[in-house]
């Protein structure tokens, strides 16, 4: 999936609404997080309620290396629920910081391999898609014509020349741009293959292009009827299971390139959007994500419609945007998104809430969280009838949300200041 240019200037201009928003709540929230954990322990009796289970879906990452150890290509695989067949694939740009937080090195995901070993680039893959990773392969060319051969020739378009290394260090033609049909072994080479002379958002083109010649290859499944029952035991089971389900290949990922004092030896070098990440994940594989902060973990669930949004009279916004704009407010804020729906979960509730719905775990003292919750305007808080795992609090987005995202893209854009809503 490729994200449309109309959606990334959007995502820009309401970016810069989010952050005006959170820069005033930010001096109000700076030590919440750590003081509701406190709060929470109060010794409350909690309700008895039902535990909805986040479906199964276990991660794997194929990295792709060349023979000095630099990652070439980079894959986070979920496997779909339910079947446990197929899946998706996110691919992942190499030159991606692995830079967590201020004042670390801004040094490309390619280079984690060769500066922190296999451990290292396990655990910056994981801090870059924010999930927890049950497999792990780092193969070589030859290895990578293993692994994919079951799905035979490719056929690929090549958006660039691929370029490879002589022995002397020189570029070689590794194969040219176009569409054509790949053998497994040229599959790997363009995979593995790259020269210096060629930046990684050029290589990256045709990585994705190869991704996508892998999903056509295996149409509705290779061999599904030969998976075992029962979750996958090892990276090579998982790849059997997941190349025996169609594949869907998320390649709208970017890196904004770093410049100035941040990156003093001028590497090809990007950050990548975390929120972004953050939603894509987060809606993907729920079971497998990470909550790094200590602070409180957040579902949120999203019925509205393009045209409840059209109909608000905000212009350039879509659904997704609203939502990696949430997950973006409360990231700032230390928070930990866990899960996004694009729906509402509630049994039998199938209309779109005028007011915003917000469900504390009850646990959570409703004092406690008032900072938090103020920065969506007016809202109904709800104990909830069911809870999922770890998740502290459930925001069911209604269409007063809408109000407070009119009033302060109108805010932005006239000059005036922007003050929090409710």
């Amino acid at each position: 999936m490729t994200a449309l240019a109309s959606h990334r200037r959007s995502r820009t201009i309401w970016a810069g609404v989010a952050g005006a928003l959170v820069l005033v709540a930010a001096p109000v929230l700076g030590y919440i997080g750590y003081q509701v954990l406190l709060d929470s322990k109060a010794g409350r009796a909690a309700a008895i309620t039902d535990e909805v289970g986040f479906p199964s879906t276990p991660t794997a990452m194929l990295a792709v290396v060349d023979a000095q150890q630099e990652v070439t290509a980079l894959a986070v695989l979920v496997l779909a629920p339910g079947t446990g067949k197929g899946g998706t694939l996110v691919s992942i740009p190499t030159n991606a910081s692995r830079a967590q937080v201020f004042g670390d090195p801004q040094i490309p995901v390619g280079d984690s391999l060769i500066n922190s070993g296999e451990v290292g680039l396990i655990g910056d893959v994981e801090s870059l898609s924010s999930v927890t990773l049950n497999f792990t392969n780092i193969a070589s060319e030859s290895t990578v014509a293993q692994l994919l051969g079951a799905t035979g020739p490719l056929t690929v378009s090549l958006p660039n020349d691929v370029v490879g290394s002589g022995p002397d260090g020189a570029a070689t033609a590794v194969l040219s741009a176009g569409a054509q049909v790949l053998t497994p072994d040229q599959v790997a080479a363009a995979l593995a293959s790259h020269h210096q002379t060629q930046d990684q958002t050029t290589r990256l083109a045709n990585v994705r292009a190869v991704w996508n010649g892998l999903a056509s290859a295996v149409g509705t499944g290779v061999s599904p009827d030969a998976v075992a029952v029962g979750p996958p035991a090892s990276f090579d089971d998982f790849l059997v299971r997941f190349l025996a389900g169609p594949i869907q290949v998320y390649n709208d990922l970017t890196s904004t390139t770093i410049t100035g004092s941040t990156n003093p030896n001028k590497l090809d070098v990007g950050a990548l959007d975390r929120a972004s990440m953050v939603l894509l994940m987060a809606g993907l594989a729920p079971s497998a994500m990470i909550a790094p902060n200590p602070t409180l973990n957040f579902r949120i669930e999203n019925p509205l419609e393009d045209s409840d949004i059209a109909q608000a009279g905000i212009v350039g916004l879509s659904n997704e945007d609203l939502s990696r704009e949430v997950v973006s407010v409360l990231l700032f804020i230390d928070g930990n998104v866990i899960s996004v729906f694009a729906g509402r979960s509630e049994a039998g509730a199938t209309r779109v809430p005028d007011k915003t719905i917000v469900y504390l775990s009850d646990s959570l003292p409703e004092n406690s969280v008032t900072a938090y919750i103020a920065l969506f305007g007016e809202v109904e808080i709800r104990r909830p009838t069911v809870t999922f795992p770890a998740v502290d609090i459930v925001i069911v987005l209604g269409r007063n949300y809408l109000d407070v995202v009119k009033r302060n893209r109108e805010g932005v854009s006239t000059g005036t200041t922007t003050t929090l809503a409710g």
